[in-house]
């Protein structure tokens, strides 16, 4: 995380890391929003044509699979939990493709995105970010209980706030992501 009295140096790859992490959230917010969209037209709110569940799950594993590979986290025992869910989540994707257990992969990629909104949390003062955790959870339990509306509402709520987090990382320097080099663990 950021000290703002610290400029570390970027190489090229510091640059990529940062840059697909915050394409990452960004996208998540997205998805977010296309997964509502997917859960209204299920219990017919709006009707779409087209797979957009399917696009929905491709987002989100890209999106997690992008935040996840360029974390910058210090401690390395909190890098693992966020990472190693995502991971979990993707395999448990691919594995339970057209599943009544499809919760479950979201619900480890949503760990994922819940430790990021935690460690932004520390230095953003997005409104409900700290509420991430409990909407992400929420939706997951509504998912798996297929109590549609409210799961609906819970990811509308937290792309909107994703949304903000993600306005704000675009409007600050990359350096800022990285933090000091030296105080990662390895």
């Amino acid at each position: 995380m950021a000290n703002i009295e610290h400029v570390e140096t970027l190489d090229s790859l510091d640059k990529v890391s940062v840059i697909t992490y915050r394409l990452g959230i960004t996208l998540f917010s997205f998805t977010l929003f296309l997964s509502s969209l997917a859960i209204a037209d299920d219990i017919a709110l709006v009707l779409i044509d087209g797979s957009l569940k399917e696009f929905a799950f491709i987002s989100l594993a890209l999106s997690a699979a992008m935040s996840a590979a360029n974390l910058h986290v210090y401690d390395k025992k909190i890098r693992m939990i966020i990472t190693w869910s995502a991971w979990i989540g993707l395999v448990l994707l691919i594995l339970l493709d057209d599943s009544h257990f499809f919760w479950l992969p979201v619900g480890f990629l949503f760990i994922t995105f819940s430790g990021i909104a935690l460690k932004e949390s520390f230095c953003f003062k997005v409104m409900g970010l700290k509420l991430i955790p409990f909407l992400l959870c929420i939706a997951t339990l509504m998912l798996a209980m297929e109590v549609w509306l409210i799961a609906l509402i819970c990811l509308t709520l937290a792309g909107v706030i994703f949304l903000f987090l993600a306005i704000q990382k675009w409007k600050m320097p990359l350096h800022f992501d990285i933090g000091n080099k030296a105080n990662y663990q390895n």
